[in-house]
């Protein structure tokens, strides 16, 4: 459109010229000498030099064309190959992210010698590589990648995942550190290298990097300090032999952080039991308690105190104080009014919690109120609904051996995604159905006679288990 424009313009202006020049007066005269002479008009003296710079031009153009042609075909030919190149590349990505290694393999090879991103050459690759399962050479792609302008971050998530896959973890953290040094939003060199951590339940090298990771807002402060108190609790357990205090230390930090968190509350208030500091312990669990009963707590209380006097009641009823409304709390009161044979209170209050959600730990409670007061018959329908009742997983937790909340790594390593991320609790044994230990047995304590363990119950009426147990004879 621009080009005719001009032409269009040009023929304007030379016809204009040509008017003009037919005005002027004179002729041009020619002498070829011997008396030879021409005479020509002005105006086409004008016309034919405009006519013989046109045909100089337009056969300059013709001799200038035929010298740059080999340059100009060659710059066409490598274009063309650019643009299949470039094609193969994007179709190459294409099969790759659809799983078609062998297209992919194809197209990568086409796309190599003359695709003007080596960068995005890389990149279909390594992709090539992953599909086939061939993790070395998708490191090596990765690798490559990474050390080009640009590159840099996706080639290191690239070669991390790789080296996680073919099975060297050092390699793959080693990537994700180095891609956590550089200045990022991604949030997958904190993950990957938190999450590797986490899986070799190297709980000191986690809670560094989850500092790191909190100091750049990759992660919620509240999931931060929940992730936080999990990992002080599984790294206090494996130090409670060799380094008693720095482990009470963990536990005592991640109870203040996540006061939710019912088995950094236990293993922290045993350790203080165990030292003879029974109203810190106290304080310690009616906190827990307020924020989120658990009944391991309640049983902890009890056999603390019936280890050291004879009645757990005092510290009970405490609990309860904090937390009237819970569901476990009104448990607990149930069970004091067994102790004190108050049987028609506790039949009433089970009911109540029988209705809200019916299980067998509470049609044994049930089962034994209403033979307290007097029910044979109704007592012993409660005993077979329980063999029908749902179990409870809270319940699952105890253990009258002292190993309460004695999760092995992979179950810390669980429970720090449940309980940081979502608030929410595991329960291993619930979940493998393996069958409760009787917790009406004392609970061992660290520094407390273990001949207890093996003592009669003590009169205080204590949860049943949520399975039947063996009829006497």
């Amino acid at each position: 459109m621009i080009v005719l424009f001009v032409v269009i313009l040009l023929l304007v202006l030379t016809g204009l010229a040509v008017l003009w020049a037919s005005r002027l007066p004179g002729e041009l005269i020619i002498d070829l000498g011997a008396g030879a002479a021409y005479e020509i008009k002005l105006v086409v003296a004008l016309l034919g030099l405009l006519l013989l710079g046109a045909a100089i031009a337009v056969v300059w153009s013709f001799v200038t064309g035929l010298m740059t042609f080999p340059a100009r075909f060659s710059r066409s030919r490598r274009a063309a190959r650019v643009r299949d190149a470039n094609k193969a590349l994007a179709d190459g990505l294409l099969a790759a992210e659809a799983g078609d290694a062998a297209l992919a393999r194809k197209l990568s090879k086409k796309a190599a010698q003359f695709a003007e991103d080596d960068r995005l050459k890389l990149l279909l690759e390594a992709r090539t590589a992953e599909i086939a399962d061939d993790w070395s050479n998708a490191e090596r792609a990765y690798g490559q990648l990474a050390r080009l302008p640009g590159g840099q971050l996706a080639g290191l998530r690239g070669a991390a995942a790789a080296a996680s896959e073919r099975g060297d973890g050092i390699a793959a953290e080693s990537r994700a550190r180095e891609a956590l040094e550089l200045k990022s939003s991604a949030d997958w060199p904190f993950n990957s290298l938190f999450d590797s951590q986490v899986a070799a339940g190297r709980w000191p090298d986690a809670l560094d990097t989850l500092d790191q990771g909190e100091r750049r807002t990759q992660i919620p402060t509240e999931n931060a300090n929940r992730r936080r108190a999990v990992l002080l609790t599984a790294h206090a357990l494996e130090l409670r032999r060799t380094d008693r205090r720095e482990a009470q230390r963990h536990l005592s930090e991640a109870h203040k952080i996540a006061p939710d968190l019912p088995a950094a509350a236990f293993h922290a208030a045993r350790y203080l039991f165990s030292e003879g500091r029974p109203r810190p312990a106290q304080t310690l669990l009616e906190t827990a308690w307020r924020a989120r009963p658990h009944p391991a707590l309640a049983q902890l209380v009890r056999r603390a105190e019936t280890a050291k006097s004879g009645d757990g009641q005092a510290g009970l009823r405490q609990l309860i104080a904090q937390n009237p409304d819970h569901r476990e709390s009104r448990i607990l009161a149930a069970e004091l009014a067994m102790a004190d044979r108050s049987w028609m209170d506790a039949v009433k209050t089970l009911a109540e919690l029988v209705e809200e959600r019916p299980t067998a730990r509470l049609c044994l409670l049930l089962e034994k109120a209403l033979k307290g007061y007097g029910d044979g018959e109704e007592a012993a329908r409660w005993g077979r609904m329980a063999v029908t009742a749902s179990r409870e997983a809270e319940w699952s937790d105890l253990d009258p051996t002292g190993d309460t909340f004695d999760f092995d790594a992979r179950d810390w390593a669980r429970l720090v995604y449940a309980f940081g991320d979502a608030g929410q609790l595991i329960h291993p044994r619930y979940e493998t159905y393996e069958r409760e230990l009787d917790a009406s047995r004392p609970l061992a304590l660290p520094g407390v006679d273990r001949t207890l363990a093996r003592s009669d119950p003590p009169k205080l009426a204590n949860a049943p288990l949520d399975y039947v147990p063996a009829e006497e004879d």
